[in-house]
């Protein structure tokens, strides 16, 4: 046997070598895999080799996903890398677009975003966008959520576009506002306060974020009440919070009103920051204001970092609004304001829309785990929330039952806030 032939056997030693133990490694593998993974890859298998249509990859996982997401409740879900991208800049107060919201299946704004386009342009809350237009001249006509949804869709980001607004009804073509705006980047300022003349929140600005009086404020408002309308518990909404309750201080009010209507909660840690402010019958520097029940009863307590209300609040009284959309940390900075004697349930003033009158009732705590191989993230239901006195109203929430205050409403869709109005006359 010459060199040349004995280099060649070794060579092909060494590749069948590699490819046995290739298998040996992957069979062991694929032994040690749970017996549920085997079965589902057998089937993959035969689905893409024998099923009379192609099925790829993504397909099926999608579809295996889909399946185990089904055995979750409704708060549970794998987001994709690009969707946890938009969960954390929204969790930041980062947003992208025009900054209207609007309420279910109509097409009138529900929310103008502070600091967003429409804000800037100075778009009002409670009217009809009835037109989307290109120019000031020519208009196409949203008179339904169908109609707006695919005007607005068919923009493109940073593309300035024109909105036609009325306050008169959902198909208005005379008597109507028109406004320049475009879908741009900008951050929500998650707390708006108000007195009678005033209206401040954290506006954007060319250095930044700062605390600034907007607008004129809400003439309904008495020389004594304050109002401050929570959005969510994200972003800087424990920073506008806190710019809120110096400027309450400042102008030396004695009534609150918190709105947490439509607010579906957020982060428990800025929840946590936010009663700082808000515990009144608190005894230590940081009080117990949840704790968080685990499979196999483990329990986490959460505590506020401090103990501010005396010194915004001492001589004050707090009233909430909420309504069925006011969910999980509203619902927990609401137990704990009620467990440390901040209100009682008689000052929690409930939208009551028929025979509906409660908050939405969640008691539970969801947790993200990201995937740092893949940028994708799972959220997981992962506790039960129990108020510092005890309480865990999931799947049943505040209600008028407690002792909550009704507030009587023809629904959401009413030009100007006719449920703050009732409110301000029974204080």
């Amino acid at each position: 046997m010459n060199a040349k032939t004995k280099k060649l056997l070794i060579a092909l030693g060494c590749v069948a070598a590699a490819v046995l133990l290739f298998f040996a490694g992957f069979f062991t593998y694929y032994l040690t895999l749970d017996e549920g993974l085997r079965s589902l890859l057998w089937f993959k298998n035969k689905v893409q080799d024998e099923y009379y249509e192609n099925i790829s990859d993504e397909d099926f996982w999608n579809a295996a996903i889909s399946g185990a997401e089904g055995l979750l409740d409704d708060y549970s879900t794998l987001y994709t890398a690009d969707e946890y991208d938009v969960i954390v800049s929204s969790s930041k107060g980062e947003k992208l677009g025009a900054g209207v919201s609007f309420f279910a299946d109509t097409n009138m704004i529900y929310k103008v975003a502070v600091n967003s386009p429409a804000f800037f342009a100075g778009m009002e809350e409670g009217t009809y966008i009835t037109g989307v237009g290109m120019s000031r001249e020519e208009f196409v006509s949203t008179f339904t959520p169908t109609e707006l949804s695919k005007a607005l869709d068919d923009i493109s980001s940073n593309q300035t576009f024109y909105l036609r607004a009325s306050a008169d009804g959902a198909d208005d073509t005379e008597n109507v506002k028109i406004y320049e705006v475009q879908k741009k980047a900008f951050t929500e300022s998650y707390a708006v306060y108000q007195t009678y003349n005033s209206s401040w929140a954290l506006v954007e600005g060319e250095n930044g974020m700062a605390w600034e009086k907007y607008g004129e404020g809400n003439a309904e408002l008495d020389q004594d009440t304050a109002y401050v309308r929570l959005v969510q518990f994200y972003g800087n909404a424990y920073d506008s919070f806190a710019h809120a309750c110096e400027q309450y201080k400042a102008d030396g009010k004695s009534k609150l009103i918190l709105d947490l209507r439509n607010n579906g909660g957020g982060s428990v840690d800025v929840m946590q920051s936010l009663s700082n402010f808000l515990l009144k019958d608190a005894k230590e520097k940081k009080n117990l204001v949840m704790t968080a029940q685990y499979r196999g009863g483990r329990e986490e307590k959460y505590y506020s970092r401090a103990n501010y209300y005396d010194e915004y609040f001492a001589d004050s009284k707090i009233y909430v609004m909420a309504n069925h959309n006011s969910a999980s940390a509203s619902e927990a900075l609401i137990g704990a304001m009620i467990s440390y004697g901040t209100i009682g349930y008689g000052d929690i003033f409930l939208s009551k829309i028929g025979n509906t009158c409660k908050t939405f009732g969640k008691g539970i705590m969801q947790t993200t785990f990201s995937n740092p191989l893949t940028g994708e993230a799972a959220k997981l239901t992962t506790a039960k929330i129990f108020w510092p006195n005890g309480h865990c109203i999931h799947g049943v929430g505040v209600t008028e039952a407690d002792g909550a205050t009704p507030i009587e409403t023809t629904g959401a869709t009413v030009y100007g806030d006719p449920e703050l109005s009732k409110v301000l006359a029974r204080i």
